[in-house]
């Protein structure tokens, strides 16, 4: 082991072995002393048999890899501007590891590294961030500050560190993903090991939210034109032996019957019977329909739009985004549940200056990625499961760009993200919103940078722009859904802990002697049994008893001809469906009302949502 002073070792071994007195198993370890001098890094450790170094393109050998160099007499990384490194690691979502590593930073020069929940490129999860001779506002704006180091790690601007020149620094990261904690080490040669910070593991790195708690990959990276650094010595260490959540459900099925046009309940209680924290998500799924070619489009922003508004970015470098619109199942259940999702669309404009001079929007030579993402924890997206790369020069400036995804995506009762990502220009205005309407914040306005959690522009602004010009496209046969509702869509368990998840089942507009088929879907991290399916049977009895289950909201006026104020508790957002079971609009604000005065005469229906996720339908008429 090189470039470690007796009292370091002493004090790491104390610190382990008070943390447990466990086992510790090596999973990786490189000093570099196998590979050529002025050899590529990634090429040679694959040309080695070890696949743990890549490329944030996935493409060793080109000019994103460093090389190996020689610093007396010891070989090393040596990464420069242009070098994007990356190390993949476990990708586990458990048990305990410490990442050890040197860097030595040339006088004059910077660094950077960070650790990432997951590794995909622009659609990377960052769980924190360390800058070396460098402060960073969490924003665009880094600049060279020799002697310190800004770590984002929970939070922005989480710590200083006090970086030197031409010395090696040692690193220590302790991730205990059974704990959800995460610790920052630092020391010099010959110094005693400080610790730096302390964060919630599941957070991104500047706690926007809860993200992930997988430990997927570090990223290796000189980030201005002066950075340069000597990297050594990497080892990950697992401390103690393998953990697992192991999650156990009851009941197994659900079959109910239900008078017609009412409601009960069904409780599923989770029990974590394993050794690490257990995450699920959960939704009904009611498969898909057969058949049909029924296309409905499924938007926040009104089409045409009459009043665009454009929003840019203040940075000195290009910026990449992504923006993206939610659709809870429940505010697509009754129009598109059931259909499969074609295509999506944006709406590019291009903007002018006061004095008439046009700006580039994008940066050149950059495309645009259309995703279409599933449900995910924590309020995250999930996986994705649609994704179509569009060149810039098949964008239809000032109207509705439309791409097609090759695998369309069944729409079976997941909540569902619509994103698209892009670079703006210096300068350029990108960011396109629908100003005609209110924004339904937190759904139909969302954005984000480094593969976070995604923010409301409006809330973040603290100004209303309106919605995304976005749009997804939906084809095929609507099957019934909405039937069944639950009070969560995920959650965690700690070791020995439990949850309930309630099953809200209503027979209102079902068909009486009619049963109908569908699951509650659980995707979980347990190992063993990734995802868990409960089947769900609902027969609708008797005669309709026309109960009014909505008795909590005063809905008036009603009859309306415009404005329709809903009164209620705890109300999240209003989805309001046309006659023919179309969604029309999502309203959430402050007042809970809602503007009917541009809709024709004749019946709607609302679908009040509380903050629980449970729904209730209203009747509306318009009549002018």
């Amino acid at each position: 082991m090189k470039k470690y002073s007796l009292l370091m070792l002493v004090a790491m071994f104390l610190f382990a072995g008070n943390l447990r007195a466990q086992e510790q198993v090596i999973l990786l370890e490189d000093d570099f002393s196998a590979y050529t001098v002025g050899n590529k890094l990634a090429s040679e450790s694959n040309a080695a048999g070890n696949d743990w170094w890549t490329t944030w393109s996935n493409k060793p050998g080109t000019a994103e890899d460093g090389i190996i160099a020689e610093y007396e007499g010891n070989k090393c990384a040596y990464l420069e501007s242009g070098n994007d490194q990356v190390l993949r690691l476990a990708g586990s979502q458990s048990g305990v590891y410490d990442l050890e590593f040197d860097i030595l930073v040339p006088n004059g020069k910077s660094g950077y590294f960070n650790i990432l929940h997951k590794f995909a490129g622009a659609n990377s999860k960052w769980a924190m961030q360390a800058y070396l001779h460098i402060t960073s506002d969490g924003g665009n704006t880094d600049y060279y500050n020799p002697g310190h180091g800004t770590v984002h790690a929970g939070s922005n601007g989480t710590a200083d560190v006090a970086c030197v020149f031409d010395q090696w620094m040692h690193f220590r990261l302790h991730v205990d993903t059974d704990a959800d904690q995460a610790q920052y080490f630092y020391s010099v040669e010959g110094g005693e090991e400080t610790l730096v910070c302390s964060w919630q593991w599941s957070l991104d790195s500047f706690g926007d939210g809860v993200v992930d708690r997988v430990l997927d990959a570090m990223n290796f990276f000189p980030p201005m034109a002066e950075s340069a650094y000597y990297l050594d010595n990497f080892k990950c260490t697992r401390i103690g032996g393998e953990t697992a959540a192991e999650l156990v459900f009851n009941p197994e099925a659900i079959n109910e019957e239900v008078e017609a046009d009412d409601m009960t309940t069904v409780k599923i209680n989770i029990e974590n019977e394993g050794t690490s924290i257990g995450d699920y998500s959960a939704y009904v799924d009611y498969g898909v329909g057969q058949g049909g070619s029924n296309q409905e489009i499924i938007s926040y922003a009104i089409d045409p739009v009459t009043d665009p508004s454009g929003l840019s970015w203040t940075a000195e470098e290009p910026v990449k985004f992504e923006v993206a619109s939610l659709f809870p199942a429940t505010s697509y259940g009754n129009s598109v549940m059931g259909t499969y999702i074609t295509g999506a669309a944006y709406a590019f404009f291009e903007w002018q200056d006061a004095s008439g001079n046009q700006s580039p929007a994008l940066e050149a030579g950059t495309d645009v990625i259309f995703r279409i993402y599933g449900q995910g924890n924590n309020g995250n997206p999930g996986e994705v499961l649609a994704e179509q790369v569009l060149p810039q020069n098949l964008i239809s400036w000032n109207n509705y760009t439309l791409v097609e995804f090759a695998e369309p995506v069944a729409l079976t009762g997941f909540d569902v993200y619509v994103a698209v990502e892009m670079t703006a220009a210096v300068g350029g205005t990108t960011m396109s919103l629908d100003g005609s309407g209110q924004a339904v914040q937190g759904f139909g306005d969302l954005y984000r940078q480094n593969g976070g959690a995604f923010r409301s522009i409006t809330e973040n602004a603290g100004t209303n722009y309106g919605n995304w010009c976005l749009f997804m496209l939906c084809e095929g046969a609507p099957v019934v859904g909405g039937y069944a509702s639950l009070n969560k869509t995920a959650g965690s368990l700690p070791i020995g802990g439990s949850d309930e998840v309630t099953v809200t089942l209503s027979t209102i507009g079902l068909t009486v002697g009619q049963t109908y088929e569908a699951a509650v879907k659980f995707i979980t991290n347990d190992p063993a049994q990734p995802v868990v399916n409960i089947p769900l049977t609902l027969t609708v009895k008797g005669e309709s008893i026309a109960e009014n289950v909505v008795e909590t909201y005063n809905v008036y006026p009603n009859p309306t001809t415009g404005a329709v104020t809903v009164e209620g508790e705890n109300i999240d957002y209003i989805a309001v469906y046309n006659s023919v079971g179309q969604l029309v609009n999502v309203v959430k604000n402050a007042n809970n009302t809602v503007d009917m005065s541009a809709y024709e005469n004749g019946v709607y229906f609302f679908n009040i949502v509380d903050n629980a996720g449970q729904s209730a339908l209203q009747r509306v008429v318009v009549a002018k």
